[in-house]
């Protein structure tokens, strides 16, 4: 496990002891935002790569979600006035 955790901390944080871990957040982000299935890739593939990113961001320790005031809005033009927690 430790050999496991050592390659993580080098091929997340480019193993400098987390020297540019804000830059490798905001990377690791942007990539899964601005994920797209190519023309010819299979949806296979293409969700191998997201859960691949996924996975970054999750040992980077990113909050991955919605604000509540961002979904409450969206659920009001959607005409939810009063949303329950599950809609949020």
């Amino acid at each position: 496990m430790s050999v496991l955790k050592e390659i993580k901390k080098i091929v997340y944080t480019g193993g400098s002891n987390n020297q540019h871990a804000k830059y490798n957040k905001a990377r690791a982000l942007m990539n899964l935002m601005d994920i797209r299935q190519d023309k010819h890739q299979n949806i296979q593939d293409f969700r191998d790569q997201y859960l691949a990113i996924y996975k970054v961001c999750k040992e980077l320790v990113l909050r991955i979600g919605q604000c509540n005031d961002n979904a409450k809005a969206i659920l009001k033009q959607e005409g939810v006035e009063d949303p329950t927690k599950e809609q949020i």
